[in-house]
């Protein structure tokens, strides 16, 4: 039957210091024994066995002590992995929850930019029909519808930018009047040869509460220069500036080298409805309107403007 050497299932550590005192005791015993000389063989034997015992009860104690020092620490390892792993799958699918709650809400405003944009649409589309059954195509009531088609396209070209992009609180305004100016060019039929524009706007975002009177005031005042300021399809230019001032305001000036508000317009003009409009906006805003006419008409207003209403870049 083969040798087994029974210290190999301890720790090496273990292994090395009973492999020690066993050879301590064959070259002190043994030598001993054989010559007789010192101490009977007898008591060498005892003695080494009994420091050789101790020896190795020692670091079998402490081998023990290790071990379970180890098995604890490995457990509370396990356990706090565990819990990591756990906390991370809570936190993906808390993660995962909210991705798909934004996600449902930006749907749901999408849909609802688009639903409004379509009822206005149906509105200026009821309007342009009834413009269309007047007897007189010239006349007041004619001018009356037309303008207010305008005014209701003016809203719905802000819930139709806000239902392309991906931000749907706020629009740029300055791109929002771009497109606002093109529409009245192309509803009053003018020539952009004839009458220049030059749109000059900061980097503004405005939410639907103040992108909506604002839109309505540009669309008084640029439609009130394209009837009144340039008669007999007299030439011109028409300039309209948004920019940020300090102390978080917000300028809007329309203005064009035309006639003049005065030359065009009666008393009875300068109080009608698309005056009288921006006056009630501008009170609402708590805006500041000065309205200069020397060398043509300039209007300008200042508003006090929510922060963040400049791009983030």
């Amino acid at each position: 039957m083969p040798a087994v050497d029974i210290t190999r299932r301890f720790h090496p550590m273990v292994r090395i210091g009973c492999r020690y005192g066993i050879l301590s005791f064959l070259l002190t015993a043994i030598p001993a024994h054989a010559t007789g000389s010192g101490p009977s063989g007898y008591e060498n034997f005892f003695w080494i066995l009994v420091w050789v015992v101790v020896l190795v009860i020692t670091v079998f104690l402490g081998y023990l002590q290790q071990n379970r020092m180890v098995r604890r620490k490995t457990a509370e390892l396990r356990r706090e992995l565990f819990e990591r792993q756990m906390t991370e799958k809570e936190l993906l699918a808390s993660d995962h929850k909210l991705r798909q709650s934004l996600a449902e809400k930006d749907a749901l405003l999408k849909e609802i930019h688009h639903r409004v944009k379509n009822n206005l649409q149906i509105v200026s589309s009821l309007l342009y029909l009834q413009e269309d059954s007047m007897q007189d195509p010239n006349g007041k009531g004619v001018e009356i519808l037309r303008e207010s088609q305008n005014r209701v396209k003016s809203m719905a070209l802000i819930h139709e930018q806000l239902y392309s992009t991906t931000d749907l609180a706020k629009i740029d305004f300055g791109r929002y009047v771009q497109g606002l100016t093109a529409n009245l060019f192309d509803a009053y039929g003018i020539d952009a040869g004839r009458i220049r524009l030059n749109v000059c706007a900061d980097d503004v975002r405005l939410g639907v509460d103040m992108a909506v009177p604002c839109g309505l005031i540009v669309n008084e005042l640029v439609s009130n220069s394209l009837k009144h300021a340039f008669p007999e399809h007299g030439c011109g230019m028409l300039d309209i500036v948004v920019r940020l001032l300090n102390n978080g305001r917000m300028e809007i000036v329309v203005a064009d080298d035309g006639v003049g508000l005065t030359a065009t317009s009666d008393g009875e003009e300068k109080q009608s409805l698309g005056l009288r409009l921006i006056n009630t906006l501008a009170t609402q805003l708590d805006g500041v309107l000065t309205v200069d006419t020397e060398n043509g008409t300039r209007f300008s207003i200042v508003l006090n403007v929510p922060e963040q209403t400049k791009k983030e870049s």
